[in-house]
C-alpha cells in the first residue's frame, strides 16, 4: 500500500513541477533564459535538501524526510497560490524552490524505504514500479488539470487540489515503513565486499600460478578477476551527460510546445498528460529486467528518435504525445539502469549521493538550457542533445 501512495506522491510533484513552469511562461510571461534561471534556482534548492536527505537515508531513516518535505509542500502551495494571484514574479522562485525540497525529501524517503523493506535482489523490481506508479499517477494528474486549468486558481478549486495532495502525503507519513535495524542493507554490504575480497584474492592465486604466461594472457586474466564493472567515476560521467541532455530538452520545451508550436495551455498539460499515460502502458509490456545493457541502448536509441522527431516534424497533439511517451519511458528505464549499477556498485549506501550528483548536474543544464538555444538555434541544439544522449550508453556500455 505504502509503495502506490509513494508514486501517487511523486507523480503529484510532477504535475506541481510543470504547473509552475506553465505558470511561468504563460501568465508570467518568462522567455527561454528565465526559465532557464528559475530551473536552475529549483536545481539550487534541490542538493543541500538531498545532502541533508542522504544523511537521514544512511541513517535508515524514511518516515523524518516524509515530514519534512510535507512541511515545505505545504509553504509551496500557499506560494504558488499568491503567486498566480497577484502575478508577482518574485514570489514563484521560493516557491518553486520549495517544491525542490520537498521533492527531495520525499523522493528520497521513498528510495530509503525500498533499499530497508525489500531484499536486495528485489530492489530493481520495486524502484520500477515506485516509477511507473509515478508516471501513471502524474498522467492522470495532468489530464485533470487540463480539464479544469481555466478556473484552477479559483480558491475553492485550487483549496481542493491543495487538500488533496496534503491528505496523499500525510497518509505516506503514516504507512511508510520505518525499520527498526537495517539488516538488508548492511548484509548486502558486507557480501558486496566479502565477493570482491574472495574474487580478488582467487585472482591473485590464480596470476602467482602463471608467472610465465604470455602478458596477453595475464591481462585477460587480471581483467576478469579484479575487474569490477563500472566505476564510479565513469558512472557519474554518464549520469551528468544524461541529466545535462535531459534539462537541454524538458527545461525549454514547454516553451517550445506553447510560442513555437503555437499550442493553448490546456492542451500542452493535456500533451504531457497523455504522454505520461502512454508511458506508462508501454512501461506495462517491458520486461521486469529493464537495468541490462540490451534495454539501455535500445532506450537511448529510442529517445534520440524521439526527441529529433519533436524537433524537426514538430506533429500534432496525439503525435507529440506518442513521441513524449518514448521519450519518458527511455529516460525512466535509462535512470533506473543507472541508479541500479550505482547501488550494486556502493551496495545501497549514500542513496542520496545519486540524487545530488544529477541534480548538480541538472544545475548547469537549466542554467544554459535556454543560452544555448538562444545562442544555438533549435537544429545545433538538437545536434547537442544527440550526442548528450550518446553518451551514457557509450560510457557505461563499455565498462558494464
Amino acid at each position: 500500500m505504502w509503495l502506490y501512495l509513494a508514486g501517487l506522491s511523486l507523480g503529484l510533484l510532477g504535475v506541481m513541477d510543470l504547473m509552475v513552469n506553465i505558470v511561468a511562461v504563460r501568465i508570467l510571461g518568462f522567455n527561454l533564459v528565465e526559465l532557464g534561471v528559475l530551473n536552475a534556482a529549483w536545481t539550487i534548492a534541490v542538493i543541500p535538501s538531498l545532502r541533508h536527505a542522504n544523511a537521514l537515508s544512511n541513517a535508515g531513516l524514511t518516515r523524518r524526510p516524509v515530514i519534512l518535505g510535507l512541511t515545505s509542500l505545504t509553504v509551496f502551495i500557499v506560494l504558488l497560490y499568491d503567486t498566480v494571484v497577484a502575478r508577482n514574479i518574485t514570489l514563484v522562485y521560493p516557491a518553486y524552490m520549495l517544491h525542490a525540497v520537498a521533492y527531495s525529501y520525499i523522493k528520497t524517503g521513498c528510495q530509503t524505504a525500498v533499499l530497508e523493506s525489500y531484499r536486495s535482489s528485489s530492489w530493481s523490481y520495486y524502484s520500477r514500479r515506485l516509477s511507473q506508479f509515478a508516471v501513471l499517477s502524474q498522467g492522470v494528474g495532468l489530464l485533470a488539470v487540463s480539464r479544469v486549468w481555466s478556473g484552477l486558481f479559483q480558491a475553492w478549486n485550487y483549496l481542493a487540489l491543495s487538500l488533496a495532495i496534503l491528505l496523499v502525503n500525510a497518509s505516506l507519513m503514516m504507512l511508510i515503513p520505518q525499520p527498526s535495524l537495517r539488516f538488508e542493507r548492511i548484509l548486502t554490504r558486507i557480501e558486496q565486499y566479502l565477493k570482491k575480497g574472495l574474487t580478488r584474492i582467487h585472482g591473485y592465486l590464480t596470476v602467482s600460478s602463471l608467472d610465465y604466461a604470455d602478458g596477453d594472457k595475464l591481462n585477460m586474466i587480471v581483467d576478469r578477476f579484479l575487474g569490477e564493472g563500472v566505476s564510479i567515476p565513469v558512472l557519474a560521467l554518464a549520469l551528468v551527460s544524461f541529466r545535462v541532455g535531459n534539462e537541454y530538452l524538458f527545461t525549454p520545451l514547454p516553451y517550445v510546445f506553447i510560442y513555437y508550436m503555437g499550442l493553448r495551455t490546456p492542451d500542452v498539460i493535456a500533451l504531457y498528460g497523455l504522454g505520461m499515460i502512454l508511458g506508462f502502458v508501454i512501461m506495462l509490456v517491458m520486461p521486469s529486467n529493464v537495468a541490462s545493457k540490451g534495454a539501455l541502448t535500445l532506450s537511448v536509441l529510442a529517445k534520440i528518435a524521439g526527441v529529433v522527431s519533436i524537433v524537426v516534424w514538430r506533429p500534432a497533439l496525439m503525435a507529440s504525445s506518442s513521441l513524449l511517451a518514448l521519450i519518458y519511458v527511455s529516460n525512466i528505464v535509462i535512470d533506473t539502469t543507472l541508479y541500479t549499477i550505482y547501488i550494486q556498485a556502493t551496495s545501497g549506501s549514500n542513496v542520496g549521493l545519486y540524487s545530488m550528483v544529477a541534480e548538480a548536474s541538472s544545475l548547469f543544464g537549466t542554467l544554459t538550457s535556454g543560452l544555448v538555444m538562444v545562442a544555438l538555434g533549435l537544429n545545433t541544439t538538437l545536434l547537442v542533445l544527440v550526442a548528450l544522449n550518446l553518451a551514457p550508453l557509450l560510457l557505461v556500455g563499455e565498462n558494464w
